[in-house]
C-alpha cells in the first residue's frame, strides 16, 4: 500500500467511526486527553499544535488550561473535526481553530508552536520517524512534544479474541499500529531518533469494566478496528457478530467484562 492510499483508508476509517467515537464505552481516550494535557505542565499563554485530533479530546483539555493561549488542531477525518467543533461550541471554547490537514505536509513556519501534543495518532504515520521529525520542525525550541500510546497488552483478551476470530473471514490484516509505540524503548528512540532530549514517560491504566458486549461491539465499531470489520459483507457482519458475542460474554465477571488499556505518555522537549 502506497503512501496516498494509506492515508486515504484511515480518513476513511476514521470518517465512518466519528458518529460514535465519543461513546461512553471508548472513554478511555478522554482519560487519556486530561493526563496529556496535564503532563504539558502549560504556564498557560502558549500557542499548541494538536495533531490528529479527532474529535478534539486533547485540544478541547488543552484549551481549558490556556487563560491567554490557543490551539490549532488538525485533524485528517473532515468527520472527526466537525464533532470537535460542535464540542468546542458546546463547551463555549473560543481559543482554538480546527483545520483539515495532513499531519505530515501542513505547511506550518517552523518553530511556530510553543509545544504540540498527539493523543494515539504517530504510529498511524507510514515513516514514523520522518514524520515524527516534521512535526517537531514546528516547535520552537524550548518546546514540548507530548504523546500517548497504548502499551502491548492493551484491550487484552478481547482484541487478541477479535483478531483471532476475524482472521478466519479472510479480512486482510494490517500491522497492528499501535505497536509500534508500544513500550517505553520504543518511544524513547522515536524521541531520541528526532534529537529530542528530558524525555519523561508515565504509565497509565485508563481501563475499566464494560457494561456487556455492546459496549464491546461500540469500542470496535467506532474505532480504528472499523477498518477491519468494514471488510465483511452483511451477511459476514452479522455471523461474525453473533460467534464474537458468545466468546466475549464468557469473559463477564460479576462488575462486568475487564477491558486493559493501559497507556504510555511521553513529554519530550526540542533544545534550545
Amino acid at each position: 500500500m502506497d503512501t496516498q492510499e494509506h492515508r486515504y483508508k484511515i480518513k476513511e476509517t476514521f470518517n465512518n467511526a466519528a458518529e460514535g467515537y465519543d461513546k461512553p464505552a471508548l472513554r478511555f481516550f478522554s482519560a487519556a486527553a486530561e493526563h496529556l494535557a496535564n503532563s504539558m505542565k502549560f504556564s498557560g499563554n502558549e500557542h499548541v499544535l494538536d495533531v490528529a485530533t479527532g474529535t478534539g479530546l486533547v485540544a478541547l483539555a488543552c484549551a481549558k488550561q490556556l487563560n491567554t493561549g490557543h490551539v490549532t488542531a488538525i485533524d485528517l477525518s473532515d468527520g472527526m473535526l466537525a464533532k470537535a467543533k460542535a464540542k468546542a461550541q458546546e463547551q463555549k471554547l473560543t481559543n482554538l481553530d480546527f483545520l483539515c490537514l495532513n499531519m505530515e505536509v501542513s505547511n506550518f513556519t517552523a518553530d511556530s508552536f510553543d509545544a504540540v501534543c498527539c493523543g494515539f495518532g504517530i504510529f498511524f504515520l507510514p515513516d514514523m520517524e520522518a514524520g515524527f521529525k516534521t512535526i517537531a520542525k514546528h516547535v520552537r525550541p524550548g518546546g514540548a512534544i507530548g504523546i500517548s500510546s497504548f502499551t502491548g497488552a492493551v484491550m487484552e483478551p478481547l482484541s487478541q479474541k477479535f483478531i483471532e476470530r476475524i482472521l478466519t473471514y479472510g479480512v486482510a490484516m494490517p500491522s497492528l499500529s499501535w505497536k509500534r509505540l508500544d513500550s517505553v524503548d520504543k518511544t524513547h528512540m522515536l524521541y531520541q531518533s528526532t534529537g529530542l532530549e528530558r524525555l519523561h514517560t508515565q504509565t497509565y491504566q485508563v481501563g475499566y469494566y464494560l457494561a456487556g458486549f455492546e459496549e464491546w461491539w461500540d469500542i470496535l465499531w467506532y474505532s480504528g478496528f472499523r477498518g477491519l470489520l468494514s471488510q465483511l459483507s452483511s451477511f459476514d457482519l452479522t455471523h461474525f457478530r453473533q460467534a464474537h458475542q458468545e466468546e466475549i460474554e464468557l469473559l463477564i465477571e460479576e462488575q462486568g467484562i475487564w477491558m486493559n488499556v493501559e497507556i504510555l505518555i511521553s513529554v519530550g522537549y526540542k533544545p534550545l
